[in-house]
């Protein structure tokens, strides 16, 4: 997975041990020689990104989708480094481990109190929060590594090998790329237009890393879970063109795109569609409702809004001002500089610049969802129902307490449901599916239908079905 999962699984070997200074130099010494192995083994060509595994499989089942592992239209390939970009990488390796490490020791263990955060995941958040903060966007993608790394372990395991047939399949469409993670059931597809559920999914990463590839066990569970519960569901997930190379409102466009392709070329109900998205994909979400409702107020002839909006952690404001980002700059997977970064590198502009063409854009409501200019109104923009997520520890939570505030003060109260994770941190139930390899190992070793397992994801599952039930299920077509 990269270094930082090496970083991740000495962390977990060292969970059952006791602390002492020789173990923690002996592990870090490990921890040196694995980095610099990785590193080397990281420059030899790639054989492809197709596993040779995963390949096999779907020729034995004869299926023609290619899964593709797309950074972005103009760009090197997702998890490719230059030679600059190794620079940057060993620096930021070698500042970890000489400087940056250390003092989260000691800052750790001198600091913690009975109710902190255990060792394990604060080490883990550690590490996302410092190597997002230190590496470019071509480093970034070098740690998630390519999809098709994180969807063959998945397609191959216990658990989804006898429907890998009818798991993850990319499709491509003028102007945008997106992959069908399942289409009404794992056992039996059947066409999107039939499901009583169409989940259109906006993946997170700072709108410059990830894919829906790295997507694909946290969806696959949230799919499983609104299965149990007796309602079918296709989830389609959207491959937008990242940043720097592709700046806003690229993004804007391929979402409107692929809303139209649901709806025009699948005949999916909007009544049946669920926008769902994470941290940036959040935004996104929340600047599509804004230009669909604009669409519809200037042409009237604008494509009807989706039947409901699930946001985990979204990235609301690009501010970044209230109070929880201080308090939680030492809990969060994120920091402030990573933010300001990434907003300069989607926008194009340093925001912070006093010269910068666009700021006195910054508020606009394609951008800005706290303090808009002009205002927005969002019981034409929102969708008949919204569930938010937000956790206690991470930077974005009064951001998104004081957004569900003003909702609710502007539109009944059962039409918006926060649901707050104590002492969780930014997107918590995606990243139990990347960072507990123990739990990942046990659910892939078990079969679909055992409910065991990914429990925040299974439960924001549990959620949107009961959501949707309360908001009365379409007609089936």
């Amino acid at each position: 997975m990269g270094y930082v999962v090496l970083c991740m699984q000495w962390a977990l070997q060292m969970r059952a041990k006791p602390f002492s200074s020789g173990l923690c130099l002996r592990s870090l010494g490990i921890l040196i020689l694995n980095g610099v192995a990785f590193l080397r083994d990281s420059t030899k060509p790639s054989s492809g990104y197709k596993s040779a595994t995963l390949y096999r499989s779907l020729a034995r089942t004869g299926s023609h989708d290619i899964m593709t592992d797309r950074q972005t239209g103009n760009g090197p390939a997702f998890g490719h480094l230059r030679l600059a970009d190794y620079v940057v990488v060993i620096y930021c390796v070698l500042r970890i481990l000489v400087w940056e490490l250390p003092l989260f020791l000691v800052t750790f263990f001198l600091a913690r109190t009975e109710s902190s955060t255990s060792f394990v995941s604060a080490l883990q958040y550690f590490l996302v929060r410092k190597t997002s903060q230190l590496l470019n966007p071509a480093g970034v993608r070098w740690l998630t590594r390519p999809g098709s790394e994180h969807v063959d372990p998945v397609l191959t395991s216990r658990r989804y090998r006898p429907y890998h047939g009818n798991i993850y399949h990319t499709i491509g469409r003028t102007g945008f790329v997106g992959s069908w993670v399942m289409q009404s059931s794992l056992q039996s597809p059947k066409p999107p237009a039939s499901s009583d559920l169409t989940i259109f999914y906006l993946h997170g990463g700072g709108y410059i890393s990830s894919q829906p590839a790295h997507y694909l066990l946290f969806l696959l569970r949230l799919g499983e879970a609104i299965l149990e519960q007796g309602i079918s569901v296709s989830i389609f997930a959207l491959d937008y063109s990242l940043a720097p190379e592709h700046v806003f409102p690229t993004q804007l466009k391929e979402t409107a795109a692929a809303y139209e392709y649901l709806i025009n070329e699948e005949h999916v109900s909007p009544e049946k569609i669920l926008i769902a998205g994470d941290s940036a994909g959040g935004h996104l979400a929340l600047s599509f409702l804004v230009d669909l409702a604009n669409e519809r107020s200037s042409s009237g002839n604008a494509l009807p809004k989706p039947s409901g909006l699930a946001l985990l952690s979204p990235w609301l404001s690009l501010h970044n001002e209230l109070p929880s980002f201080k308090a939680n700059a030492q809990k969060d997977v994120l920091s402030a500089p990573f933010l300001r970064r990434v907003a300069r590198q989607f926008l194009g502009h340093d925001v912070a610049a006093q010269d910068n063409p666009l700021r006195s854009r910054l508020n606009s409501p394609y951008l800005e969802f706290l303090t808009p200019e002009p205002a927005i109104e969002w019981d034409t923009v929102l969708p008949s129902w919204v569930w938010v997520s937000a956790g206690t520890d991470e930077m974005f939570f009064d951001n998104v307490k004081t957004w569900v505030g003003m909702l609710e003060d502007r539109l009944s109260q059962e039409r918006v449901t926060l649901a707050v994770g104590p002492k969780k941190v930014h997107v918590w139930q995606w990243l139990e599916t990347i960072m507990d390899e123990g739990m990942k190992k046990d659910f892939l070793g078990r079969d679909v239908g055992d409910g065991k397992g990914f429990e925040a994801t299974a439960a924001a599952g549990r959620v949107i079905a009961r959501q949707v039930r309360e908001h009365g299920l379409p007609d089936p077509r």
